[in-house]
């Protein structure tokens, strides 16, 4: 007879829980708990082990992403241009509503996404999980200057960087209420799910940044729930695919672009050839 298994890893209250996250995902392990209470725990436990299994680290099937509700420059552009850029040392920061809402991931991918572009950018960690350390020992990264070069993106510790960039861009982590950094940057993006049993942690979060320009980013929705989510909570927000690589520079661009747009030469139209 033959049995179906089903692996179900514990990563509870692990510093690094989101790297093995990712690395799970891509050998195909998707039912992982990760909540710190018992009730927490007891709920994971009961959807990894329902018919369908955990949703929340599932890839779309290519199906899926064909018929997606993103807007057309996410889906047709496929080849990477670079522009003419105007911007020196502009503060990007990325925080996130709720733990584990991809904000390193997010960071990393806007640093990949902006140098794959023409741009100087680099990673600057101000999330208090300190995830940067274990990237920097994984990768084995030397330091070069006061930055330690990890996937072509150039990482620091602190906020002493020793050049300009045309972008700095922040980890600030997840918070309840804006940090100073998030408060006194030039653009700021706020992600986390937006799916309604997590939509109340969001919501509070943008309350707290009222008073601020937000750039808002809805993580891993699927497909039938998209407008709901966003009509209920807040209809600017944009949803972004999922994504587990620190260095992919060739997604989500339709996010990134109104973020940075008004820093290239002339507008997009102007680009190198």
């Amino acid at each position: 007879m033959m049995l179906n298994m089903r692996i179900i890893p514990i990563l509870s209250d692990m510093a690094n829980a989101d790297a093995y996250i990712g690395r799970l995902v891509d050998i195909g392990v998707t039912d992982i708990v990760t909540a710190d209470s018992m009730d927490g725990i007891r709920d994971e436990f009961a959807e990894c082990l329902s018919e369908d299994g955990m949703q929340r680290y599932k890839r779309p099937p290519e199906s899926f992403m064909e018929d997606t509700a993103l807007p057309p420059e996410a889906l047709i552009p496929k080849e990477i241009v670079k522009y003419r850029w105007d911007a020196r040392n502009v503060k990007i920061a990325i925080a996130g509503t709720q733990r584990r809402s991809g904000v390193t991931v997010t960071a990393f991918n806007l640093a990949a996404w902006l140098i794959a572009r023409g741009a100087s950018a680099c990673y600057v960690e101000a999330n208090t999980k300190q995830h940067l350390n274990w990237i920097v020992n994984i990768y084995d990264a030397e330091k070069d200057g006061e930055a330690y070069p990890v996937g072509g993106v150039d990482c620091y510790f602190t906020n002493e960087l020793d050049k300009d960039y045309n972008f700095i861009i922040y980890d600030c982590g997840e918070f309840k209420e804006p940090t100073t950094i998030f408060r006194e940057a030039d653009i700021r993006l706020l992600c986390g799910s937006i799916l309604p049993h997590e939509a109340k942690d969001y919501l509070q979060v943008l309350n707290a940044c009222k008073d601020m320009d937000i750039h808002k980013l809805g993580l891993c929705v699927p497909k039938p729930l998209q407008e709901f989510c966003r009509e209920s909570l807040n209809k600017e927000i944009l949803i972004a695919e999922s994504s587990h690589d620190l260095f992919e520079n060739n997604i989500n661009g339709h996010t990134y672009l109104p973020m940075v747009e008004r820093y290239t030469v002339k507008g997009l139209r102007n680009k190198f050839d």
